[in-house]
């Protein structure tokens, strides 16, 4: 995994374990997910608008399906919004561990295609106000 993709992947890891809290099973993930992803359209959509996000994260899916082949297409993919409703259902029926890995992956591959979009810069802005806690100093647990 190269530099970027770590960095994306340690982001979206420290975002979903905020938003998870001390709750550690697949469905607390599930939510943290869906709390994760609120906070991202929120956030993104003056810039792309949900649509523009809703296709990011359709592609991070299918990409994702690469490494979690339960993560099995809902009947129309280009329905983004249903497929992440999906990707949550499928995320609940895994081992707490397993789901948590593929909601990180998820989230790291909508950093990635954040980044070859609208570049770096503006990508960090938007995951910085959407999940700012995950952006913390580790050392000094200074944001």
């Amino acid at each position: 995994m190269t530099g970027p993709q770590a960095a994306a992947l340690q982001i979206a890891r420290r975002a979903l374990a905020q938003r998870a809290g001390p709750h550690t099973g697949a469905g607390a993930i599930a939510v943290a997910a869906r709390r994760a992803y609120d906070d991202l359209i929120r956030v993104s959509a003056p810039l792309i608008g949900e649509v523009g996000l809703e296709a990011l994260t359709g592609r991070a899916l299918h990409l994702a399906q690469r490494s979690y082949p339960w993560l099995i297409p809902t009947p129309e993919p280009e329905q983004s919004q249903e497929a992440f409703a999906h990707f949550l259902t499928c995320l609940e029926k895994q081992e707490p561990a397993v789901a948590a890995e593929a909601a990180e992956a998820v989230f790291a591959l909508v950093s990635g295609l954040f980044v070859t979009f609208i570049g770096d810069s503006l990508t960090a802005g938007i995951l910085k106000k959407a999940w700012p806690d995950a952006f913390a100093d580790a050392s000094t647990g200074e944001k």
